[in-house]
């Protein structure tokens, strides 16, 4: 699966929209003037944490979740090398945000609390994730567009939130790994003829790419 492949499948399952950070950094775009940390990296506990929440949105069920894929590190290395210091600020902040909405709410870190709890947590986070873009006026982008620069025109929020690079980059993460590709998706090593359009019957899996 090439990288504007696994582009178009993600931003499928995002709605066929990503955010223009996510773009930039899969869509081989200059990073020459964006500022990054060169030092970025999570500690043990953000590891885990990071590997619980991936697992959730993509959890084990009859094929490999997150976890088995990899998508912890894989999450990791791409806020390092791709993302600008403010996503990655973003990102390191929403997992301080869960633990303190987990400790507040349950009187314990949010790797401490039930897989229930850390569920509705989610949600939560979600939910105003969602409401937060929508009263920014985020514009989000597609696949294919030229995009120089994050497009946001609102000051109520700076980069792209946490529960968006979350999600984003799980699914980027999952469904490029050897697991989600061949686990996950209908995986053919030596295809045949190249049919433009063939019928999936109930319950198929969708090709990989």
């Amino acid at each position: 699966m090439n990288r504007r492949d696994a582009l178009s499948r993600v931003a499928l399952l995002m709605g066929g929209t990503l955010s223009a950070p996510t773009l930039m950094a899969f869509g081989g775009e200059a990073h020459v003037s964006q500022a990054m940390s060169a030092d970025f990296s999570f500690n043990a506990a953000q590891r885990a944490l990071v590997a619980e929440v991936a697992e959730h949105i993509i959890p084990r069920t009859t094929t490999p979740g997150a976890k088995e894929a990899g998508v912890g590190a894989f999450i990791e290395l791409m806020l390092k090398d791709c993302y600008k210091a403010q996503e990655q600020q973003n990102f390191l902040d929403g997992l301080a945000d869960l633990d303190e909405r987990a400790t507040k709410t349950h009187s314990k870190k949010f790797l401490e609390t039930s897989p229930a709890e850390q569920v509705a947590l989610l949600k939560m986070v979600e939910k105003e994730t969602i409401e937060l873009m929508r009263t920014a006026n985020v514009q989000q982008v597609k696949v294919g567009d030229n995009v120089d620069k994050e497009v946001i025109s609102s000051k109520k929020m700076k980069g792209t939130p946490f529960w968006r690079l979350a999600k984003e980059l799980t699914l980027f993460g999952y469904f490029t790994s050897e697991q989600g590709a061949t686990k996950a998706l209908d995986y053919v090593p030596i295809p045949g003829r190249y049919d433009g359009c063939i019928p999936l019957k109930p319950g198929q899996k969708a090709y990989a790419l």
